[in-house]
């Protein structure tokens, strides 16, 4: 069996353990191995099979420890693959392994408990309410970074000790929730009436139980070597701890190890409340307000300690030598340690994301963010390797030859001298960036010496080249060299930088180099660390030319050099954020001051306060439309350093977008019907289609809605209420339109599309309620059928599939209901002959690719090209319409409607799992290349200059630009491949797709260019 055979190439201790029991092979064969798992999927195939052996605690016990044998394996066996093939990085095995032990804890857990509480009784606080108990994970399992030969280290705690265990009683045999647990209580504890207990005791009795289940070794192994060093008083002190003891030891006697230890907490099983009411109580403890950077002086003291204790060779031992997995994790840590106290979103407890917030923040610049977490992944992807290879918990390089090669063909590494290579570099890179954080000076003299003076001589050509000269081993190829000479491949970077010397105030002015000596090191620095060197000094430029008072801003962020690392972090990030600051300077104070990823409420206040504080003594409409551009433009950005930084992901990012411009909407909606504030708007309303619908705006999308009026519901005595209301609500429609889209100096519009309106581009701009319903063939409830002129269908079938995402965007909350009901009643309806409603949005699909998509050669088309996001749109569609008799299906949101999908059982879940990763993976894509390029197109082409940053946007890890790129199209074919394999077959259930001489025929009825779905 090709897996048998993979798994005894790759990890020879693995190969010997499916050898012996070839099930697991056959069993990862038919249950697939690709699919990520998370705590409740373990949970429940985990009790699945238990559920087996329900009655034998030892089959039980013995399962459990099969489980975790074979989900280690599958792990491995992802890690061994390249992600074409099923195969996952290292940060998604790591977090795969965490939530397997997560699973496995809580079950031991709660068969400890069980068998406890039958023999000794119930804990009680109070005479009634149950006492509560937490596992706390710590270091890798804490921060979700397990490896497949950790231990978990664990804390355990419970509530109080005010309290009593009540004996058990006559019916103390009461079932447990799962079948497996009512038979341990029957047929492994001993009866009760052993004497009373503290709840101390209990917990205790508990605590051990569930140690032993985890680490016990029997023929099956074990589950997890368990460690509980790191509880309070490390091994000599109690097993578990009372909150109320732990806050008194911690504040008594904690020191430096042991904040490190709890920065990385998490609550893994049992009362998760009382883990982060715990976290809580000792936040203090840990996140001290006062900023001391002899932390990491200490923190360096303690990984020198660690190492100096080694019994073998420092430098063969990836965790501890020099450079080693720990100095990674410390450098994260101490910085976290020194400034989470003042910064709430410096605190995560795993590295990667301690390190994402670290440089969204500004405390670390984007080279050294990507220096540790290359490094660090480089060395946890080799140490996982030798720990599956070997199966024994080791951190060290293999001695012998045929291993270490073994290792580096595994890792996708020519020979062992490359891979020895890349580790020896990655390990020096971390030691520098550790000592870097050393405060007693030790950082060498700068090495912009030549480069300042040139600067201070006004020799621009020196500058170039003397730039060149000390930058060249810092950028390390990032740049495009185009074959050019040194000084030429700085030519533009050295231009810009040397413009913010010509003014005597600007960032590397004469003035501001006299006033702040250290500042042109910081920002030259910071340049040559930011994401794109190249496009961080054209942005810096561009940005301090339109500066009417440069020395402020440039006394602030010599004031502050944070701020300024955090600024040319943005623009060397974000080509999207750099144009939105050139276009509007004042808008940098929301980049350096940074308040987090936005929530809808915050947008929707942001909207409004801008309404409030637009300026009176100026036209009203103008007044308005620069108050509604800058709180976008404010909004935007806000949004845009959130994704960027990991704080939000994809679906928060277009939640967000789509309330900024619901809330636009309303209030341009208000403005133009002249509706008092506190009162609803009456009479109009506009309803969202497409990504607005949906709730997933991306950057720069157009907005896809339609107007409907109901004179009925006008204001009486108002236009709206008379007999030219249709001429009236057109004017206010078009007004909207104007307030939302005409061009402004504070910012762009957003573009309104309203070609999905009744007839499309050929219908009235405004359609009344009447007509609307009319047109879809639908009779008004409450309208006497004898004075109602007659229906009939006449939308075609992509206008019926359009409707499935319409929604109330802005105007009269009642009337917007009604619309919703009718376009509802219009999308899910008529269904009897659905195989042609399916056939033909078949050959719309079709039309879309050939004539649309724009893909060929090495360009993709995210949205219209094969497997795009209209693949999966449209397959997710005509089932809603098909299944829309189940009131779950009926949403506008595309994974709210897969999940709807699967719990009605209309959609395997398999075939919804491709669905989901193939949309989160598109999305995530397409806004990545908005916000990193500021390109709004959906195109994705082989050899652009873009292509390697936006790869590593996309958490795409390869050794090299092209090499990250490559594994960008990689992932995108194998991942579209798949999407267009499920469209396909969704469409064959529904119906199938026409017959050959029909599949290339027109529809009767076109769809307004690309705009469907």
């Amino acid at each position: 069996m090709a897996i048998a055979m993979l798994l005894a190439a790759a990890y020879p201790a693995l190969g010997a353990i499916v050898e012996a029991h070839p099930d697991i092979a056959e069993r990862l064969a038919a249950e697939g191995f690709q699919a990520a798992r998370d705590r409740a999927t373990y949970l429940a195939r985990l009790r699945r099979r238990i559920d087996v052996h329900a009655g034998d605690v030892t089959l039980v016990r013995s399962e459990l420890r099969r489980f975790a044998r074979d989900e280690r394996i599958r792990i491995a066996l992802r890690e061994a693959l390249p992600a074409s093939v099923g195969g996952a990085d290292l940060d998604v095995t790591s977090g795969e392994l965490s939530a397997l032990a997560d699973a496995t804890i809580e079950v031991a857990l709660s068969e400890a408990q069980q068998a406890v509480s039958a023999r000794f009784g119930t804990p009680l606080i109070g005479g009634s309410v149950s006492s509560r108990f937490v596992v706390l994970g710590m270091g890798k399992l804490g921060g979700e970074e397990l490896n497949s030969g950790s231990d978990v280290d664990l804390i355990y705690f419970y509530d109080t000790d005010e309290g009593e265990v009540v004996p058990p009683g006559p019916l103390s045999g009461q079932r447990a929730s799962e079948p497996w647990g009512e038979a341990m209580q029957r047929s492994s504890i001993p009866p009760a009436g052993d004497g009373g207990i503290t709840i101390h005791d209990y917990w205790s009795r508990v605590a051990r139980r569930v140690t032993t289940t985890l680490e016990a070794i029997t023929e099956d192994g074990f589950v997890w070597r368990v460690d509980l060093r790191l509880r309070p008083e490390g091994k000599n002190g109690p097993l578990v701890n009372s909150l109320a003891a732990a806050e008194r030891y911690y504040e008594s006697f904690g020191r430096l190890w042991e904040r490190a230890a709890l920065l990385r907490a998490r609550p893994v099983a049992g009362n998760l409340e009382l883990g982060y009411e715990f976290l809580s109580i000792v936040a203090p403890f840990v996140w001290r307000r006062r900023v001391s950077p002899q932390i990491a002086t200490d923190m360096i003291s303690l990984v020198q300690r660690a190492r100096a204790e080694l019994p073998h060779d420092a430098s063969r031992d990836l965790k501890l030598g020099p450079g080693g997995i720990r100095e990674a994790e410390f450098f994260v840590q101490s910085l976290q340690l020194i400034w989470g106290g003042v910064e709430v979103r410096a605190r995560a407890q795993g590295t990667l994301d301690g390190l994402r917030r670290l440089r969204a923040l500004g405390y670390v610049t984007d080279r050294e963010g990507r220096e540790i977490a290359e490094g660090y992944l480089a060395l946890r992807r080799a140490e996982h390797a030798i720990q599956s290879a070997t199966g024994v918990q080791t951190h060290t390089l293999p001695t012998d030859g045929e291993a270490l090669g073994r290792l580096a063909r595994l890792l996708r590494f020519k020979d062992q001298r490359a891979f020895l290579a890349d580790i020896a570099q990655h390990r020096a890179r971390i030691a520098a960036r550790l000592l870097s954080l050393l405060p007693q000076g030790s950082q060498p003299s700068s090495r912009w010496l030549e480069a300042m003076a040139a600067l201070d001589q006004g020799d621009r050509e020196d500058f170039i080249a003397a730039l060149a000269r000390d930058a060249e081993h810092i950028l390390q190829g990032s740049m495009s060299s185009s074959g050019l000479e040194l000084p030429e491949r700085f030519r533009d970077l050295g231009n810009d930088l040397f413009e913010l010397g010509r003014h005597p105030d600007g960032l590397l002015g004469a003035r501001t180099r006299e006033a702040f000596t250290s500042l042109p090191e910081i920002l030259l620095d910071a340049v040559m660390d930011a994401a794109d060197a190249e496009q961080a000094a054209r942005y810096l430029r561009l940005y301090a030319a339109r500066l009417r008072l440069p020395a402020v801003y440039t006394n602030m962020l010599g004031a502050d050099p944070r701020l300024l690392r955090r600024l040319v972090e943005a623009l060397g990030s974000s080509a999207f954020i750099g144009d939105a600051l050139v276009g509007n300077p004042e808008l940098a104070d929301f980049v350096l001051f940074a308040r987090g990823a936005p929530t809808p409420e915050v947008i929707r206040r942001s909207i409004v306060t801008a309404q409030e504080d637009a300026a009176p003594d100026v036209d009203p409409e103008e007044a308005l439309v620069g108050a509604l551009r800058r709180a976008r433009a404010r909004v935007t950005i806000d949004v845009g350093l959130a994704d960027l930084s990991g704080e939000m992901d994809t679906r928060a990012t277009t939640l967000a977008l789509s309330t900024l411009a619901d809330a636009t909407l309303e209030a341009a909606t208000r403005f133009a019907m002249g509706t008092p504030v506190g009162e609803p708007v009456r009479g109009l309303t506009v309803i969202a289609m497409g990504k607005l619908g949906g709730r997933e705006l991306g950057y720069g999308s157009d907005l896809d809605v339609f107007f409907l009026f109901d004179p009925a519901r006008a204001t009486p005595g108002s236009p709206g209420a008379g007999p030219d209301a249709d001429t009236y609500f057109a004017r206010c429609a078009r007004r909207i339109i104007r307030l939302i889209s005409v061009s402004h100096g504070a910012g762009p519009g957003y573009e309104l599309d309203t070609r999905l309106r009744p007839s499309g581009s050929q219908g009235m701009l405004v359609t009344s309620i009447d007509g609307f319903a009319r047109y879809h063939g639908i009779r008004r409830a409450g309208v006497d059928a004898a004075s109602e002129r007659p229906v009939g269908v006449r939308a075609a079938a992509w206008e019926r599939l359009a409707l499935l995402r319409a929604r109330t965007s802005a105007g009269d909350p009642e009337l917007g209901v009604e619309a919703i009901s009718i376009a509802q009643q219009a999308a899910y309806g008529h269904v009897e002959d659905f195989r042609t409603i399916v056939e033909e949005i078949y050959r719309l699909r079709g039309r879309m690719e050939r004539e649309l998509s724009n893909e060929r050669g090495g360009r993709r088309d995210l949205k219209l090209g094969r497997g795009g996001l209209v693949d999966i749109e449209f397959a997710v569609q005509l089932l809603q319409m098909r299944h829309g008799n189940d009131p779950r299906v009926r949403t506008t949101d595309t994974l709210g409607a897969i999940d709807a999908l699967v719990a009605g059982g209309h959609l395997p879940p398999a075939q919804a799992e491709t669905l989901r990763d193939g949309y989160g993976f598109l999305r995530k894509l397409d806004q990545r290349s908005r916000v990193v390029n500021a390109d709004p197109s959906h195109l994705l082409e082989k050899g652009a200059p873009g292509v390697p940053s936006l790869a590593r946007r996309m958490g795409i890890r390869g050794r090299n630009a092209a090499e990250a790129a490559a594994e960008l199209f990689a992932s995108y074919g194998e991942i579209t491949e798949r999407v267009r394999a499920t469209y396909d077959s969704i469409v064959s259930r529904l119906g199938g797709p026409p017959a050959p001489e029909r599949a290339g025929a027109a529809t009767e009825q076109s769809a307004p260019s690309s705009r469907v779905g």
